[in-house]
């Protein structure tokens, strides 16, 4: 799950007190017209609410629904046409590009702001200013299945060491997302951290990186676990007690309640047994490096166009940032797909356990870092990752890993 420009106009203000503000001044009669761009996710997750909120408020809302991969890419490219969205759906990490390209806008949220915790609302800061209204959080944790096994372990590095542990990585490019488990755990970051937000210097290099090198490195560390699996083996395997324990999300939930064909040890295909939701356990990590493990966690949000603030769809399109802040579209989206809700009033009336305990497992999770040059983070911290895995470094873990990132945070000081 990547993450200058105008005042709140006092006409907007006048007509929206208390919702979230929409920027600049409309020039000529309101449009009531709002396009949404989003993913097939949030299409299920609030589609239906925010069309039922516009047509309620005289406000036709046009859902338009694109692949998760392209969003972000197609919307830099269509905004500055002005053939985009007026308001764009995506992962919270994609704020730094977007404000880099300039094709978003600043908002303010007005009375919802208290509904939303400092560390989710990060998410979506840029330079001291908020581009983003927060809609769901996400994060992993450790997920088991109570047929097989009844009580979550306690030693997350023996689990590991004995294969009981799987993370969908890719054996080629790693994903620095879900090993966050294990980097944190040796204190390291992403990034170091002051006052509470990340800074542009990385935090993985040091004593303690070459103690998560040399672990990543030796057979019973990162060598231990499963790579290169598709997404119905790594389910099937846990459904069918093959595996103890999945690092994984709530979007997987879903999908460890369906059936799915994989081939099994002996090279046969085998189909899988659906578990019941009262079967998925969702446990907290337990450190295998002795430090607090501070996963990421991501957050789903909503952007307005830079084409909005000023245009005569600006008050249309601030009464549906309202709407998609407040309470009701995301109870909506954990009603529709069990969503958690960034906002804390929704949060409160959520009942359901996985979606509680995915939440209790992300208490000391980090937003992901939203800069510009984030992308590069992700991959070359993945590829020292997965090199080390695969052997690359064997002769001196430490020094293969120091060098990555002292390389790494060499780009990022030319950015």
């Amino acid at each position: 799950m990547k993450i200058s420009k105008r005042g709140v106009s006092a006409a907007i203000a006048t007509v929206a007190t208390g919702a979230l503000l929409a920027l600049g001044t409309p020039a000529i009669a309101a449009n009531q017209t709002v396009t949404l761009w989003v993913d097939s996710g949030t299409a299920t997750a609030i589609g239906k609410e925010v069309k039922a909120f516009g047509a309620k408020n005289g406000i036709t809302v046009n859902v338009v629904t694109k692949d998760f991969g392209t969003l972000r890419a197609a919307a830099i490219t269509a905004i500055p046409t002005g053939n985009g969205p007026d308001i764009l759906s995506g992962a919270h990490d994609w704020t730094g590009k977007l404000v880099g390209a300039g094709v978003i806008a600043p908002v303010n949220l007005g009375a919802n702001a208290k509904s939303f915790s400092s560390s989710v609302l990060s998410g979506f800061q840029v330079g001291g200013k908020l581009y983003g209204v927060p809609g769901w959080t996400e994060n992993i944790a450790l997920v088991y299945n109570k047929k097989f096994t009844s009580t979550p372990t306690t030693n997350l590095k023996t689990a590991v060491a004995n294969g009981d542990v799987e993370v969908g990585f890719d054996k080629n490019n790693g994903d620095p997302y879900h090993f966050s488990v294990f980097s944190t755990s040796f204190g390291l970051s992403q990034y170091k951290r002051a006052n509470g937000t990340w800074t542009t210097t990385i935090g993985m290099g040091g004593a303690n990186g070459a103690k998560y090198a040399a672990w990543l490195a030796s057979a019973k560390g990162g060598k231990a676990l499963t790579s290169g699996l598709g997404w119905d083996q790594l389910n099937g395997q846990l459904q069918d007690g093959v595996v103890k324990y999945w690092v994984t999300g709530p979007w997987a939930v879903g999908a460890l309640q369906g059936e799915h064909s994989y081939k099994n040890a002996a090279g046969a295909t085998v189909k899988s047994t659906p578990m019941k939701a009262s079967d998925i356990g969702v446990a907290s990590f337990p450190s295998v490096g002795g430090s607090t493990v501070h996963q990421f966690s991501g957050v789903r949000g909503y952007w307005e166009s830079v084409k909005v603030p000023g245009s005569d769809k600006a008050v249309s399109v601030g009464k549906v940032l309202d709407f998609l802040a407040g309470p009701v579209a995301q109870l909506a989206s954990y009603n529709n797909s069990k969503n958690t809700p960034a906002n804390q009033v929704a949060l409160s009336k959520v009942a359901d356990p996985i979606v509680k305990a995915f939440g209790q497992a992300g208490v000391n999770a980090y937003p992901m870092a939203s800069f510009v040059f984030q992308d590069t983070t992700w991959s070359k911290i993945g590829l020292a990752e997965a090199g080390l895995i695969a052997g690359k470094g064997d002769s001196n873990p430490a020094k293969y890993w120091q060098d990555a990132m002292t390389a790494l945070q060499t780009v990022i000081d030319a950015s």
